[in-house]
C-alpha cells in the first residue's frame, strides 16, 4: 500500500469531522465540552464522587476528601495522616494514565505504616476528577503541561498548607513523566522523588514510537485531537483475562481493579485520544534532549520493571545514564505496575524505597 493509501485508510473514520471542519472555515478549531461529571450511568447520584471501597480493598481510615480547582477543572483529592506516632513527612502519590485514588489504597496503608502522611489525587480527565470531553471514557489532554498544572495546584493548595513536611513524591508511569518535566522546570518542593516504570519511551512490543508520533501529529494537526487514537488498545478489566494482562502477575490485586470498576464505572477511562498521544509523544521526545534536567538537584530513584511491555526499559536506562542526581534499579520479572504486583516483586520495591526515603543530605 502506498503512503497516500495508508493515510486515506487512516482518516476514513474521520471523514465527517474533516468535512465539518473545512466547511466551518477554521481548520483545527474544536469545541471542548467540559463537564463537571461523567455522563449518565457513569456517576454516583446527586453529588461528586466519593471514595469507593470493595471487598479486599477497603478505604483506609481517617481519609479527608477535598476538591481543588485547577485552571477551571475540579480535581478529586484525598489525604491521610500517618498511622504511627512519629511522623516522617508526607508522600504525594502521582498516578499513571487511567488510574484513580482507590487503586492505591494498599500503597497508602503501606506508607502510613512507615510513618508518612499521604496525599493522592486524580488528574484531570480520569478517576473522579472532571472529564474533559462529552465522551467521559475517552482519555484526553491537550498538553502534558495541563498535568503539570494539576500537580502544581495540588502542591500549592493542599500539600504545602495542610500536610506535614518534609515532602516526598511517588509517581508511576505517566505520572512519572509529569514529575520529570516538573523537575526540569525546577518548580517542585519535594526533597526526594521515587518513580516507578516512568513513561520515557514506549515498550518494545508497541508500534514504533516514531510511527505513533507522526500519526498523532498528523491527525492532531487536522483538528482531530479529541477523537480516539486509531489502533489504540483499551484495557477492559471486566472482560480481560488475567493471563492476557500485561500490567501485573498478581491475580488478587488484578481482581481488586475488576471489582472497583464494576462497582464504580465512573472511574473507567478507555483508549487515549489523538491529542493525548500527541502530548505524550512530545513529552517523551523531550527526554531525548541532552540538556533535559541538566540542572536537576533533586535526588531521584527510578524503579523499573524487568518484564515491562508498556514502557521502554532501554529508554529508562538511557536517561538514567545522563540525568544528574538519578539512580535506578531494575526488578527482574516484574510487570508494568510493580505496586500492584506479587509480594516477591513489591518487597524489592519497598526495600529500595526504604533505603532511599527519607535519606540523608547529599
Amino acid at each position: 500500500m502506498s503512503v497516500a493509501g495508508f493515510f486515506s485508510c487512516l482518516i476514513r473514520p474521520y471523514r465527517y469531522q474533516f468535512e465539518h471542519t473545512f466547511r466551518g472555515g477554521s481548520l483545527g478549531q474544536a469545541l471542548v465540552l467540559k463537564i463537571a461529571q461523567p455522563a449518565t450511568g457513569l456517576e454516583p447520584e446527586n453529588s461528586r464522587p466519593g471514595l469507593v471501597s470493595v471487598a479486599g480493598n477497603p478505604t483506609p481510615a481517617d481519609a479527608t476528601l477535598q476538591w481543588l480547582d485547577s485552571s477551571g477543572v475540579q480535581l478529586r483529592c484525598a489525604r491521610w495522616p500517618a498511622s504511627t506516632k512519629q511522623v516522617r513527612g508526607t508522600v504525594c502519590l502521582i498516578q499513571g494514565r487511567t488510574e484513580y485514588i482507590e487503586k492505591y489504597y494498599e500503597v497508602i496503608a503501606d506508607l502510613r505504616g512507615r510513618g508518612f502522611a499521604v496525599l493522592a489525587f486524580d488528574f484531570r480527565g480520569q478517576g473522579g476528577s472532571d472529564r474533559l470531553l462529552h465522551q467521559p471514557e475517552r482519555g484526553h489532554v491537550d498538553t502534558l503541561s495541563d498535568y503539570v498544572s494539576d500537580l502544581e495546584a495540588v502542591m500549592s493548595e493542599i500539600l504545602l498548607p495542610e500536610c506535614p513536611a518534609p515532602f516526598y513524591a511517588l509517581a508511576h508511569s505517566m505520572g512519572a513523566a509529569v514529575m520529570l518535566h516538573s523537575l526540569d522546570k525546577g518548580r517542585l518542593v519535594f526533597d526526594r522523588v521515587v518513580l516507578t516504570a516512568p513513561m520515557i519511551g514506549l515498550g518494545l512490543k508497541r508500534p514504533r514510537q516514531k510511527v505513533v508520533a507522526r500519526t498523532a501529529r498528523f491527525l492532531n494537526g487536522f483538528g482531530l485531537g479529541e477523537r480516539r487514537m486509531p489502533f489504540a488498545s483499551q484495557t477492559n478489566y471486566e472482560t480481560l483475562n488475567m493471563d492476557r494482562n500485561i500490567l501485573t502477575s498478581d491475580p488478587d490485586r488484578f481482581q481488586n481493579s475488576v471489582r472497583l470498576l464494576r462497582k464504580a464505572p465512573f472511574l473507567k477511562i478507555g483508549a487515549p485520544t489523538v491529542g493525548w498521544v500527541h502530548a505524550a509523544c512530545q513529552a517523551m521526545e523531550g527526554f531525548r534532549n541532552p540538556e533535559f534536567a541538566f540542572n536537576n538537584r533533586t535526588p531521584v530513584l527510578v524503579v523499573a520493571s524487568g518484564s515491562d511491555e508498556v514502557v521502554s526499559l532501554e529508554a529508562i536506562e538511557k536517561l538514567a545514564s545522563v540525568m544528574r542526581s538519578l539512580w535506578h534499579i531494575v526488578v527482574p520479572g516484574a510487570r508494568h505496575e510493580i505496586l500492584q504486583e506479587r509480594d516477591m516483586f513489591r518487597d524489592q520495591f519497598w526495600a529500595a524505597f526504604d533505603a532511599f526515603i527519607p535519606g540523608t543530605d547529599i
